[in-house]
């Protein structure tokens, strides 16, 4: 069975790659499933506390999603003032007084997303109720202040509606010129021990969180040196 949740973006959703930087972030169009499977936990641990958060831990590690795409995409590009750690390290430069953060320019991008973002999740019996009431509780994916509205509580069905691309088979829906963009996921090696933020254990990214490319059926549609415009294939 499939667990269908349909979400409405109300503000630009930014969603920086594993593999941007402090000073140059270009964003995803959509969280990542180790985004969701993480929300979907935090959820959990704040409506029920942590001493759940081991048990749900298990039974999302193992949760498949798929995901129906908005129909438009139009990402901004500009460059923000930002403030970062002062570097110890400068040579040559007048002596001043040091602060601890200094000011300096940084490339960003958000996204606004036009149309619904839809999220679909195989499960069964007593899971899809769990998970059921999860789904209500998420508002935000990727940058805080990426809000989402949940437009009615999650449908089931018994088989996953077209439209949807499996975030698991990621490789296998490549279409000409699409865009491809990289994802993480919980790894196998992954444990509650080291998704938890408040014990000392380290993710490691290639085990424990794992990046595939995913392709997204988009295609370029118009851009200039402030925006990109995006349509779904």
């Amino acid at each position: 069975m499939w667990l269908i949740a349909e979400y409405q973006p109300v503000t630009l959703f930014s969603f920086r790659s594993g593999m941007a930087t402090s000073s140059g972030a270009k964003t995803l169009f959509l969280p990542t499933p180790f985004a969701i499977r993480t929300a979907l936990l935090d959820a959990a641990i704040r409506t029920r506390g942590i001493a759940a958060g081991s048990a749900v831990f298990e039974w999302l590690k193992k949760l498949r999603i798929a995901v129906r795409l908005p129909e438009r995409v139009v990402v901004t590009n500009l460059f923000a003032k930002v403030l970062k750690p002062t570097r110890k390290d400068k040579k040559n430069k007048p002596q001043k007084k040091e602060e601890p953060m200094e000011r300096t320019i940084a490339f960003r991008e958000y996204a606004y997303l036009d149309g619904t973002l839809t999220l679909a999740f195989e499960t069964e019996g007593d899971r899809a109720d769990e998970l059921r009431l999860l789904l209500t509780q998420l508002n935000y994916f990727g940058k805080r202040g990426s809000f989402f509205q949940l437009l009615r509580a999650p449908e089931s069905t018994d088989v996953l509606p077209e439209g949807f691309i499996a975030m698991d088979d990621i490789e296998s829906t490549f279409v000409l010129g699409s865009i491809i963009q990289p994802m993480d996921d919980w790894g196998e090696s992954m444990t509650f021990a080291k998704v938890n933020i408040y014990i000392d254990e380290e993710i490691s990214l290639g085990e424990d969180r794992v990046r595939k490319n995913m392709v997204l059926p988009y295609r370029l549609v118009r851009s200039s040196k402030s925006f990109s415009y995006y349509e779904r294939m």
